[in-house]
């Protein structure tokens, strides 16, 4: 629909919260030009920063292009559609969307995805911390929809996650999956430390033996009839299952807050 290009990067963060398909979709190009955002603590229109145009990456609705590293909140709030950035995307992407489908062919910056309700997130790079996480003083993170990271993330990965499907497919930070309440987070690299700390329920998927806290215990080893349907999932999302075929060892905690999450290290 349109493509829109940032014609200088600023070292003042752009915020494009409302900037969405669905928000856009009945608007003309002079009318999208005119929508405002925030630049530093002024409100200016979006064309000021933007060149609007019409030849947008196959399937997409919304498509940035230019040097977006710190244009923050694209994607956020968004329920329907599909927005495609070409480079890298600053704070906030996908924040508390509800549906659609963002693809970011880079990297993200921290906050990506927080507090997410439904649709998919893919991220063809690196993202940062706070991946899929609650906001400071909320109760719940993600509950619902997908993110996929193809890189590495940072610390704090699905805190305080509620439901839906969190995929790594290199390294993570510390404390991912803190205090996870439901859901499943699938890492495919090395995960930091802390992992787990603080889970009530949900699952953790790891192909590397982690450092699991103190508050955590063995408990068997087997073959989990679940395994199958996560992987379904981790397929339908782009991701290449690599749980082998063996048996898993599984460990239980946190024993601090209940001891009913699950943490299961495959083989690859």
């Amino acid at each position: 629909m349109f493509k829109l290009t940032l014609r200088v990067p600023s070292s003042i963060p752009l915020e494009l919260d409302g900037i969405t398909p669905d928000h856009i979709a009945n608007l003309s190009a002079l009318e999208v030009a005119k929508l405002p955002v925030q630049h530093g603590n002024r409100t200016e229109p979006l064309g000021e920063f933007f060149t609007i145009g019409t030849d947008t990456f196959p399937k997409a609705d919304l498509q940035f292009a230019g040097d977006t590293r710190n244009v923050k909140g694209i994607g956020a709030g968004m329920s329907s559609g599909f927005i495609y950035v070409e480079n890298d995307v600053g704070m906030h992407a996908g924040a508390r969307m509800s549906g659609g489908e963002l693809v970011i062919d880079s990297g993200a910056g921290d906050w990506l995805g927080a507090e997410m309700r439904g649709g998919s997130i893919e991220v063809r790079g690196d993202a940062g911390n706070q991946v899929g996480a609650a906001y400071r003083g909320s109760r719940r993170g993600v509950t619902g929809g997908s993110i996929f990271i193809r890189g590495s993330a940072g610390d704090e990965l699905g805190l305080l996650m509620r439901r839906g499907l969190i995929v790594v497919e290199r390294d993570c930070g510390e404390f991912a999956g803190a205090s996870l309440i439901a859901g499943t987070i699938a890492l495919f690299g090395k995960p930091g430390l802390r992992l787990g700390a603080g889970m009530k329920r949900g699952t953790i998927i790891t192909t590397r033996e982690p450092e699991l806290p103190p508050s955590f215990h063995f408990a068997c080893e087997y073959r989990p009839s679940i395994l199958h349907l996560i992987a379904k999932q981790l397929a339908a999302v782009g991701a290449v299952p690599s749980f082998g075929k063996g048996f898993v060892r599984c460990y239980r905690g946190d024993v601090l807050t209940g001891g009913r999450g699950e943490v299961l290290v495959t083989n690859k």
